[in-house]
């Protein structure tokens, strides 16, 4: 074989190699082509689309397209729909409608305000008390395509909606509701105290599919202090809220079969504020300071700088510690040591501050009885 072509052979491999990393890393000039045709027709269909269904035209201020992609997709695909925001006068909003076809089959969330003014209003009466805030998600399924993706969001309504036909909504749509207050509200006695808001919403929970979270905060203060004020948002209705104990009185959790009536307890141990859901006359926890010992398993290497603090309750459940940062700063490490499996254990937790930065936050289950002990130590 010729000296030149074993030299030119690995370039020529080289180059075609480049060549098929440059296709796989990005679009096609067909891909491309298509991509800007779907925007184009998208972006005309959402204009006829608001005309037809609310009598006049709107402005576009930009046209997205909605893209998927699988596990093994090196690259996100356009589905051939696409959503288009949109201006009247000063109120905006958003049409999600298919840019492959003429078509005016579309959706919106044009009357979203409306909505939301008549759920404060509806729940305002039903609960007879002054709604903080409230949020609401509903969506309609099987929509003309897979509701899975990420451009399906909620929100969206093909239908126009009607004023006054709040009732028809909810049992329309599947509703996720949250409704706070800042009342230091005791939703525990919910059945007793409002028994036709109780029933209302266990019957549509059951009936219609509505996952509701009713959230009584302390005051407008601990509103404001709050961690997280995105319970409710895709039916989750209280993951990790106990993280929010020491701001929240009580909630009551409306998903599945019966309704979820919690209220929270908190107790101070020399300056630690230790939470726990209330499930007990008296005291829930058993808490002590400096009676039991840090042990040398390894997993520490200084001694801590807080004394070891003890925790215990009958109950199982999540505790959850609000230690403070103006003693230990706010980047201290914190150790949890439980006994379990015939032997003891020793981890550093994940802690977070508060929003006001004046306490980190540890969440423990206890092993195996809701018992641990904790200790505070500088970061290495």
């Amino acid at each position: 074989m010729d000296g030149g072509l074993y030299r030119t052979l690995p370039l020529v491999l080289l180059c075609v190699m480049a060549s098929l990393f440059l296709c796989a890393c990005g679009y096609s000039r067909e891909e491309k082509q298509r991509m800007r045709e779907i925007q184009a027709l998208g972006r005309k269909n959402a204009v006829m689309y608001v005309e037809e269904k609310y009598g006049f035209t709107p402005d576009v201020r930009d046209v997205q397209l909605c893209t998927e992609r699988g596990d093994q997709d090196p690259l996100s695909w356009a589905n051939g729909y696409v959503m288009v925001s949109m201006n009247d006068g000063n109120k905006e909003f958003r049409v999600h409608i298919n840019g492959e076809r003429d078509t005016r089959a579309g959706q919106d969330d044009y009357q979203y305000d409306l909505i939301m003014e008549e759920a404060r209003e509806y729940f305002g009466d039903l609960l007879g008390y002054e709604i903080h805030d409230i949020y609401m998600e509903y969506k309609e399924e099987g929509w003309g395509m897979d509701s899975s993706s990420l451009c399906h969001q909620d929100h969206l309504l093909s239908q126009f909606y009607q004023a006054g036909s709040f009732t028809e909504l909810l049992r329309q749509y599947p509703v996720n509701l949250r409704i706070d207050d800042c009342l230091n509200q005791d939703f525990t006695d919910l059945k007793e105290n409002n028994a036709g808001a109780a029933v209302f919403f266990q019957e549509y929970m059951r009936a219609y599919g509505m996952k509701a979270v009713l959230i009584s905060y302390k005051s407008q203060e601990d509103y404001e202090k709050g961690y997280s004020h995105t319970y409710g948002r895709g039916g989750i209705l209280d993951f990790d809220i106990e993280e929010d104990g020491m701001y929240i009185c009580s909630y009551a959790a409306f998903d599945g079969e019966e309704a979820k009536l919690c209220r929270f307890e908190l107790q101070e141990c020399e300056g630690m504020i230790f939470c726990c859901i209330d499930r007990a006359d008296g005291e829930d926890l058993q808490i002590s300071a400096g009676e039991d010992p840090w042990l040398d398993l390894g997993e520490t290497k200084k001694e801590p700088v807080s004394k070891v603090y003890s925790a215990d309750k009958k109950e199982p459940g999540e505790i959850v510690v609000y230690i403070p940062t103006e003693r230990y700063g706010r980047n201290a490490s914190v150790f949890i040591q439980h006994f379990y499996d015939g032997k003891w254990w020793q981890y550093e937790d994940y802690t977070h501050l508060t929003r006001d930065n004046q306490y980190m936050v540890v969440t423990s289950m206890g092993f195996p009885d809701s018992s641990f002990d904790f200790a505070v130590f500088e970061k290495e």
